[in-house]
């Protein structure tokens, strides 16, 4: 059986990751696996319940969090070893966490692009400022973002990551994902 795909958009809060997910899950006709939403199914949360903890407590602690992951990458793995594309839409905040998608990607000889929305400050700022008025799964907030910054792990050029500019138009963002796919370079 033909394998699936598995493309991992990964930022800081406010990329836009879920609209670049989205987008494309149109097009691939691909499921989508947010953190987002899995995060609060697991602490039994709807996902649209505002959760208030502050950075890393809670639901967002690092044992939680590593929990979250490890069900993403195992949800990703199954769905794509039954020939189904699927896009995981988290920050990846830390490195450890791409190399266990990379690593079970590889193992189960799944195609991975991996990709990194480099979005600008101000941008993802304006984002959050208009989020507070709309009805969203992320819980992120404008001091989330600022405490994340300080600790996300970057992708490096080692990584096998494609970095793409955040605060272009979605469909233009879509469009270099599809390409790069198309193109078969990153993926495994």
């Amino acid at each position: 059986m033909k394998r699936g795909r598995i493309i991992a958009i990964s930022g800081l809060v406010a990329s836009g990751k879920s609209t670049v997910a989205e987008k494309l899950s149109e097009i691939l006709r691909a499921q989508v696996i947010s953190s987002d939403v899995i995060r609060k199914r697991m602490a039994g949360i709807d996902p649209f319940s505002h959760i208030k903890c502050g950075y890393k407590k809670a639901i967002y602690s690092p044992s939680f969090t590593h929990r979250v992951y490890e069900s993403i990458i195992k949800t990703a793995v199954k769905e794509a070893k039954e020939g189904k594309d699927v896009i995981v839409d988290a920050t990846f905040s830390q490195k450890r966490y791409r190399d266990m998608l990379r690593g079970e990607a590889e193992k189960e000889k799944i195609p991975l692009f991996f990709f990194f929305l480099d979005t600008p400050e101000a941008t993802i700022i304006e984002r959050l400022r208009k989020r507070e008025k709309e009805r969203t799964v992320s819980d992120a907030d404008i001091s989330v973002y600022l405490k994340m910054k300080e600790t996300y792990e970057y992708p490096q050029e080692d990584e096998d990551v494609v970095v793409l500019k955040g605060d272009k138009r979605v469909e233009e963002i879509v469009e270099e994902i599809l390409k790069t796919i198309k193109e078969g370079q990153n993926g495994f």
